[in-house]
């Protein structure tokens, strides 16, 4: 059985596509692809797996231990049953999004985190999957869902911090690839957001996509709208998307982007990179029609 793995990232339309693929897990289980989402990780099934490197304790290694016996027999049953294929989405598995502003980076503990996922799910893994954000824009969402759940708005030298940053996409990439020894699928957010059926071929091109597939066309998780209660530094007033950074910081930020995007495309060895276009199976282009807000992007329940 192929086995994989989605690692996110956050604000990347993560929610949405987990979304869409339980929405279509009947369907797509007779088409010979299971799927297991948060509402299976998130329930024990990576109980001791997914947790600051740091803050590992004895206890974390024998549930992890237990975790990888207990995804081994499932993913055994699942091929018994005749599937082919597995999809596994789980964007804590890179880390969570405190701990990057708490460390003013992109996925900090990333490899320490990614060692214990794949010393327990390794052997089975065929592939991981990952898409990128523009980073201004990332990090606006990020600092947007902060102050939803509580935080301060933050201060202009943080906010420059941020945005000087050297550490990229192209470094998450890099480590991903290193941690894993497989090839890794990398999609643009701006250029696949809501394309769920392209995304799933993506990550596996040989799954067949029956017929009938729904698709709700919603953004789940979105960022919340601060500018439209007043809240946070950037408000720009008339209900636009929160954005804090300055122009200068934006441009910049964007520039490293492009270089990232380049570089992904110059298909360095073990990295695909998918770009959707007019002849991507099952691609659907354009903003979703509605968004429903926080979903099940939580931090919490034990998945520090």
């Amino acid at each position: 059985m192929d086995v994989i793995l989605h690692i996110g990232a956050h604000r990347t339309g993560t929610s949405s596509l987990q979304a869409w693929l339980l929405q279509n897990e009947t369907l797509l289980a007779q088409a010979g692809t299971a799927v297991w989402g948060p509402e299976r990780t998130r329930a024990g099934l990576f109980a001791g797996l997914i947790k600051r490197p740091d803050l590992v304790t004895a206890e974390d290694d024998l549930l992890a231990r237990r975790a990888a016996t207990r995804i081994a027999m499932e993913i055994d049953r699942l091929e018994d049953t005749g599937l082919r294929r597995l999809i596994v989405s789980e964007e804590n598995v890179m880390g969570t999004m405190p701990v990057c502003l708490d460390h003013a980076t992109l996925y900090p503990d990333l490899r320490g985190r990614l060692d214990r996922v794949a010393e327990a799910i390794g052997p089975h893994l065929t592939g991981v999957a990952l898409s990128v954000r523009r980073p201004d824009q990332w990090w606006a969402s990020v600092l947007a869902v902060a102050q939803a759940r509580g935080a301060k708005a933050p201060g202009a030298e943080f906010l420059d911090r941020l945005a000087r940053h050297p550490r990229s996409w192209r470094r998450v990439v890099e480590v991903v690839r290193t941690a894993f020894g497989l090839p890794v699928t990398v999609w643009s957010f701006e250029g696949m957001l809501g394309a769920h059926a392209a995304q799933l071929q993506a990550m596996a091109p040989q799954a067949d996509l029956p017929a009938g597939l729904y698709d709700q066309r919603c953004i789940r998780n979105a960022a919340p709208r601060l500018a439209a209660a007043g809240r946070g530094a950037g408000h720009r007033g008339g209900g636009a998307r929160y954005m804090p950074f300055s122009t200068r910081q934006c441009g910049a930020m964007t520039l490293r982007y492009l270089e990232d995007l380049a570089w992904l495309r110059s298909a360095p060895p073990g990295v695909v990179y998918v770009e959707m276009d007019a002849e991507t199976p099952g691609a659907h282009p354009g903003a979703a029609a509605e968004e429903e807000g926080l979903f099940h992007d939580e931090q919490k329940r034990g998945l520090g």
